[in-house]
């Protein structure tokens, strides 16, 4: 398995225009993270933490900035090519001393998706070999003119550069690599070609020189100011979530990400963002506790947008690679307090409108009840390695022994939507808007009712379906598979 990457950040970029505000093309920003420093994030997320970095132009510049990033917190050889003026093989070769077989090799200016080096750094090498992902999708090339070109024949490139008039998929600039690289390099340079690509077709005519697709995942070479606001676009784009609601795949999400686009160029972190949204939510509360009409429609407007906000924290988080498992509880928690908060509200809110006794009681037990609810769920999250109640949802349908479903647990599974944030702030704004406390109040006290009996009736049986608890109560987590599942 790869542990070790050689980035290329050695060239001017003037293709770029200034575009950068007048940065070397490695610190140039897209969404918020300089071009290098997102390479580097998105390798370690794929497992590499050990890197070789070759600089030219404005070296100590870009070495002095990544150097001092807190964030990056990775092993990093800096070699310098004097020669950066020429071509990109020259780069690569001066990375020779540094590295151990085998490697990883990108460019700084080539964004990428974790998952692809996750999936290529466990690709095998034979000796003498090495292996370059491509790309098949023609179609979806941003600048194909300006796009080095490779044809294959089953995985083997017998071609490769910019000039090809045929050519079936296009080169990534991401190789696993063995030594025969240099060697590759070594000849091309002898016969004056100073490109990687010289190495590449010197491996390619001895057969050595394979590929492997990106499988439709997500990359992009960032070379012209245009290529730099379609990569904005692409990763603002990518921003959803697989586990996303109805609501907020085609509403929510629509104008999260316009807001986390801006806000990714700002200071603004996603733990800001979850505490801005507590505090919404909270306001919220307020206004629905004076039981009076335009408070009402206020406070449901405000819901319904704390709930689009609330997706903005996780968008930054995958945006600057600001992701945490201390970032997930303070979301989550963030959260449910002010779930809570709100539910006091409406329940003041309802007690101030109507006068009767029961009500404020029966909100309370309803609170503690999804208090209860809470707790028992992040026993389990705990157990599971993850802060996000997502997980629990999720696993709720599947997690429950087959010999333990009943009608109850099928027709929770079907309620699920209705608990998720993105469907209960857009019903709760749609009925205060239209002047209905008493039917939200009530959806509250039967939904935290449902809801606690789903989880005092499942959780148990979730966890011991999955070794948490041992038959003496001990827990007995599996941490192969958690481990997995905290890859996924």
């Amino acid at each position: 398995m790869v542990k070790q990457a050689v980035i290329i950040a050695a060239g001017m970029g003037s293709r770029l225009n200034g575009s950068g505000g007048n940065l070397p093309k490695p610190l140039v920003k897209v969404a918020g993270v300089g071009l290098l420093k997102r390479t580097i994030l998105a390798a370690r997320r794929a497992g590499i933490t050990e890197f070789v970095i070759v600089i030219g132009y404005r070296g100590e510049e870009i070495k002095e900035a990544i150097s001092r990033d807190s964030q990056i917190d990775v092993h990093i050889d800096w070699v310098e090519n004097a020669e950066w003026e020429k071509g990109n093989g020259l780069s690569v070769l001066k990375a020779r001393p540094h590295v151990n077989e085998p490697f990883l090799l990108m460019m700084s200016d080539h964004l990428f998706e974790p998952q692809v080096l996750a999936k290529l750094r466990h690709h095998q090498v034979a000796q003498g070999e090495a292996v370059l992902c491509v790309d098949y999708a023609l179609d979806g090339i941003h600048d194909m003119d300006d796009a080095t070109k490779v044809f294959l024949e089953g995985d083997r490139i017998l071609q490769i550069g910019k000039e090809l008039d045929k050519f079936n998929a296009v080169d990534t600039g991401i190789f696993v690599c063995s030594s025969s690289l240099f060697d590759g390099l070594d000849v091309s340079l002898a016969s004056g070609d100073e490109s990687l690509s010289g190495g590449v077709r010197v491996l390619a005519d001895r057969g050595n020189m394979r590929a492997v697709s990106i499988d439709g995942m997500f990359w992009l070479d960032v070379d012209t100011p245009e290529a730099l606001k379609h990569a904005e676009r692409s990763l603002v784009s990518q921003l959803g979530k697989p586990t996303d609601g109805y609501v907020s795949r085609n509403f929510n999400r629509k104008i999260s990400t316009r807001i986390s686009g801006v806000l990714a160029k700002t200071r603004v972190t996603p733990n800001q963002l979850s505490v801005f949204t507590m505090l919404a939510t909270c306001l919220s509360a307020w206004l629905i506790s004076s039981g009076d009409y335009l408070s009402l429609a206020m406070a449901g407007l405000l819901f319904q947008f704390a709930s689009i906000i609330d997706g903005c924290d996780g968008e930054i988080a995958k945006l600057k690679f600001m992701g945490s498992r201390v970032g997930e509880w303070i979301d989550t928690l963030s959260d449910n307090i002010s779930y809570m908060i709100f539910f006091l509200g409406v329940s003041y809110g309802m007690y101030t409108l109507t006068g009767e006794d029961y009500v404020l009681p029966l909100g309370l037990i309803a609170i503690a009840l999804y208090v209860l609810s809470v707790s028992l769920m992040a026993v389990y999250l705990q157990s599971a390695g993850s802060g996000s109640f997502a997980s629990f949802n999720a696993a709720f349908s599947v997690e429950v022994p087959e010999e333990k479903r009943g009608w109850f647990h099928k027709g929770a599974c079907l309620l699920k939507f209705a608990v998720r944030r993105d469907f209960f702030a857009l019903m709760f704004c749609v009925l205060a808007l239209a002047n209905m406390l008493s039917a939200i109040y009530w959806i509250v006290i039967i939904g935290a009712g449902l809801v606690a009996a789903s989880t005092f009736g499942y959780s148990s049986l979730m966890m011991r379906s999955r070794g948490f608890w041992s038959s003496t109560g001990a827990s007995q987590v599996d941490t192969g598979k958690l481990v997995s599942e905290k890859a996924d």
